[in-house]
C-alpha cells in the first residue's frame, strides 16, 4: 500500500508554478533567458530532500547546490540561503526554443535522465542524485509554468539490531531495469511520460564506511523507476563481514507510481534470514520484526573411507568393495549423512571420479546429487615417484584427503592442500620438497577450501586432515601398546604427535584469519586413554585449547546430545586390523577418534546444534553380523552461523 505522498520534490511530482522574464518581441516560441520560480505546491510534489512527515505525507525541499536544466541548458545552483525552501528561482541563460523540456537533476541532454548505479545512504532521506524529475514548461500569459513529474517512486523500510551494514544489492525479479540512462519520449508538446532504456543489472546502495544499526528503527529510502515490477524486488543487505539478510518486496509484484513512497515493515536484522515484505499504511503497525527463523546453518560430515579394494579372501570377501552390496552400502552411508559438506580420509586411487569405485558414482546412485567432488588432495605421485592416488608408505595403505560439497549451496575459492610437519614447530609445506621426511609417515596432509554460503552470505574455511604417524597404534582406549606403552606415555611418540596437532592448529589459524573455520577428520585420538575415562588424552586437550570446540562436546554441554551417544560415543565400527567392519561384536566399540572441531574466528560465531553417526550396514550370514562399508562411521553435525 502507499505509505504517503510527497509534498515536495523527493520522489513524486514536482509541481512548480514557473515564471519567466518577458518574452522578447518577435520570439513567441523562444527565449534567451528563462527564470523558473519552481514552487512546490500543497498537493503531490517532490524534490531532493525530505522534510518532516505530517499525516502520512512529506515536505520535500530544495537543497543548496541543486540545478535543473531546460533543453539541455543548465540553470544556476540553489544558493545556501535557499536551502530547505519549497520554492526557489532558477535562471537559465541560453537560446531556447519551445517545447521547453525541464529536467532535474540538471543535464546537458534535453530528454535523458541518468539514474546512478549506486545510491548512497542519507539519514532519514534519500540520495538526491536519484531524485530525478521531468516536465514541460508552457506559456501562461506572460509567464511560463512547468509541472515536474518524479521519474522515480520510493521504497521505505526500517531495520534495527546491532549489525554494521556495508551495502545493499537490489535486483528486480522480473528483470526491470533499475538504473542507467533512460530516454524520455517526447512529442510536439514536450514529454509524454513514456520512457525506454536503462541498464540491466544490480542496483547498489552504499552505506559508505559502514552504518551500525541500533535498537530503534533506522529508515532507508531507495529510489526506483516508476513502473510495474512483475515479480517484485529482492534486496541483499550486507554486513561488513560479507554476510547478508535477504528481503523480498511485494512477492507477486506491484506497480510503483511516481507519486508513491511505499512503506514496508520494520525488521530486526539477522544475517542469513529471508523476509518477505509487503507494503503497509504505517511502519508503526509492525512490532519490530523479531527473527522468524532459526539462524542459517549447514550440515557437515566427516568420513574415513577405509580402503578395502585390494585385499581379498575366499571366506571374507563380503567386506570388500568387490562385493556389490558393500559398494551400495558405502554409497548409502555417504548419502544418509545429508551433508552439505563432507570430508573424506584414507582415499584410495580407485575412489577418484571415474575410477573403479568412484565415490561420486556410488553416492549419486543413492540420490546424493548436486555435489562437487574434490578428492585429489594431495595429488597422484607417491614418495617413490609411483603414480598412485594418496601418499603411502606401502602399496596397500593410501592416505589422501578430500571433500565434496553441495554445488548449488556454496561458492568455493582458494582450495588446495599442504603437508603438516612433525619435526618443526609452526611449520607446514605447500610443496613436496621437504614434506616426505618431515610430515609424518604416512605423510599428514590438510586439504582446505574457503566457502561462501550462498543463502546467508556467510564465509568460512573448511579443513580436512588425517593426523597420524607410523606410531599411531596406541591412539585410543584399548589400542595396542607400542613398546609396552600407550603412545601418550612414550615421550618421543607423544612429542611427534603433539607437534602435528599444534601445526594443524597453526596452519588452519593462519589460513582462516578472522573467519570461522571447521576442521574435520580422523585424528586417531579421543578424549581419554583409559577405559574408565579417567586419564585424559593430552592430544585431545591440545586440540581443544586455543578456541576449538568439539561438536560432540558442544552438543552434550547444551543438553542436546541423544542418550544413545552417551552410551555409544564411538566413531569406529569395531573393526580390527584384519579389516572386519562389524557394527556389533567389534573390538573397539568405544573409540571416538573421528572429529568435527569448530573455531569461531573473530568475525562471527559458529555453533554445533546436533551430533550423530551414520550406522548404515548390511546383514551378513542371515543376520549373524551387521557389516559396515568402512571401519569408521560417518560423523555428522548441524552447524549454525550466529
Amino acid at each position: 500500500m502507499k505509505y504517503g505522498f510527497f509534498l515536495a520534490l523527493a520522489g513524486v511530482i514536482l509541481c512548480g508554478g514557473c515564471q519567466s522574464d518577458p518574452v522578447p518581441s518577435g520570439s513567441e516560441g523562444s527565449v534567451t533567458k528563462l527564470t523558473l520560480s519552481a514552487g512546490l505546491p500543497e498537493a503531490e510534489a517532490t524534490k531532493t530532500a525530505l522534510g518532516a512527515e505530517e499525516s502520512g505525507n512529506f515536505d520535500i525541499l530544495w537543497k543548496a547546490g541543486d540545478r535543473i536544466s531546460v533543453n539541455g541548458a543548465l540553470s544556476n545552483a540553489v544558493a545556501a540561503a535557499d536551502n530547505g525552501k519549497k520554492q526557489v528561482d532558477f535562471t537559465i541563460t541560453a537560446s531556447l526554443s519551445a517545447p521547453y523540456k525541464v529536467l532535474y537533476p540538471g543535464t546537458t541532454s534535453d530528454n535523458v535522465i541518468s539514474l546512478p548505479a549506486t545510491q548512497n545512504y542519507v539519514a532519514d532521506s534519500f540520495d538526491p542524485a536519484a531524485a530525478a524529475a521531468y516536465g514541460t514548461a508552457v506559456k501562461n500569459g506572460n509567464k511560463y509554468g512547468a509541472k515536474l513529474n518524479n521519474f522515480c517512486g520510493y521504497i521505505r523500510f526500517a531495520l534495527k539490531g546491532s549489525a554494521t551494514l556495508s551495502k545493499i544489492e537490489l535486483n528486480s525479479l522480473g528483470s526491470e531495469v533499475l538504473y542507467g540512462n533512460f530516454t524520455l519520449a517526447t512529442d510536439a508538446e514536450g514529454f509524454t511520460g513514456a520512457f525506454a532504456g536503462g541498464t540491466p543489472g544490480t542496483l547498489n546502495y552504499s552505506f559508505g564506511s559502514g552504518l551500525t544499526l541500533k535498537g530503534t528503527d533506522t529508515y532507508i529510502y531507495i529510489a526506483l523507476p516508476a513502473q510495474a515490477y512483475a515479480a517484485g524486488i529482492e534486496a541483499l543487505v550486507y554486513q561488513t563481514d560479507g554476510a547478508f539478510m535477504r528481503l523480498k518486496f511485494w512477492g507477486s509484484g506491484c506497480e510503483l507510481h511516481s507519486t508513491d513512497i511505499i512503506g514496508f515493515q520494520s525488521k530486526t536484522y539477522a544475517a542469513g534470514r529471508t523476509e518477505n515484505l509487503f507494503g503497509i499504511d504505517g511502519l508503526d503497525v509492525e512490532d519490530g520484526g523479531e527473527p522468524t527463523a532459526a539462524p542459517p546453518g549447514i550440515t557437515v560430515a566427516t568420513f574415513n573411507v577405509y580402503q578395502q579394494d585390494s585385499r581379498e579372501s575366499s571366506d571374507r570377501d563380503y567386506i570388500y568393495l568387490t562385493n556389490e552390496i558393500v559398494r551400495t552400502t558405502l554409497g548409502k552411508a555417504i548419502a544418509e549423512t545429508g551433508a552439505d559438506i563432507i570430508g573424506f580420509n584414507e582415499l584410495d586411487g580407485n575412489f577418484q571420479n571415474g575410477k573403479t569405485y568412484s565415490l561420486k558414482t556410488l553416492a549419486e546412485a543413492q540420490g546424493f546429487t548436486d555435489y562437487t567432488w574434490e578428492l585429489n588432495h594431495p595429488d597422484d605421485i607417491d614418495r617413490d615417484g609411483n603414480v598412485v592416488f594418496g601418499y603411502s608408505y606401502s602399496t596397500s595403505n593410501k592416505y589422501a584427503d578430500g571433500f565434496a560439497y553441495k554445488t548449488s549451496a556454496f561458492t568455493v575459492s582458494d582450495h588446495n592442500y599442504v603437508w603438516i610437519s612433525h619435526s618443526s614447530d609452526n611449520t607446514y609445506y605447500d610443496s613436496r620438497s621437504d614434506a616426505y621426511s618431515n610430515s609424518g609417515a604416512p605423510e599428514t596432509t590438510c586439504a582446505y577450501a574457503k566457502f561462501k554460503h550462498n543463502v546467508s552470505g556467510k564465509q568460512f574455511y573448511f579443513f580436512v586432515t588425517h593426523t597420524t604417524t607410523l606410531d599411531h597404534a596406541g591412539s585410543e582406549v584399548g589400542a595396542e601398546k607400542v613398546n609396552g606403552k600407550y603412545d601418550a606415555e612414550d615421550p618421543a611418540i607423544a612429542a611427534r604427535r603433539l607437534r602435528i596437532i599444534n601445526n594443524v592448529k597453526y596452519f588452519t589459524s593462519q589460513k582462516a584469519g578472522n573467519l570461522p573455520y571447521i576442521v574435520v577428520g580422523d585424528f586417531n585420538f579421543g578424549p581419554y586413554i583409559d577405559t574408565k575415562k579417567t586419564k585424559v588424552q593430552p592430544l585431545y586437550t591440545a586440540m581443544s585449547n586455543g578456541g576449538f570446540v568439539n561438536a560432540y562436546d558442544e552438543v552434550k554441554a547444551a543438553g542436546n546430545l541423544s542418550g544413545f551417544y552417551n552410551n555409544y560415543p564411538g566413531t569406529q565400527t569395531g573393526c580390527n586390523w584384519g579389516a572386519e567392519s562389524f557394527l556389533t561384536n567389534g573390538k573397539y566399540p568405544q573409540f571416538r577418534i573421528d572429529h568435527i572441531f569448530l573455531h569461531d574466528g573473530s568475525s562471527q560465531g559458529i555453533t554445533a546444534q546436533s551430533y550423530k553417526t551414520i550406522r548404515t550396514a548390511f546383514d551378513y550370514n542371515d543376520g549373524e553380523k551387521s557389516v559396515c562399508p568402512s571401519d569408521h562411521l560417518p560423523v555428522v553435525s548441524y552447524i549454525t552461523f550466529d
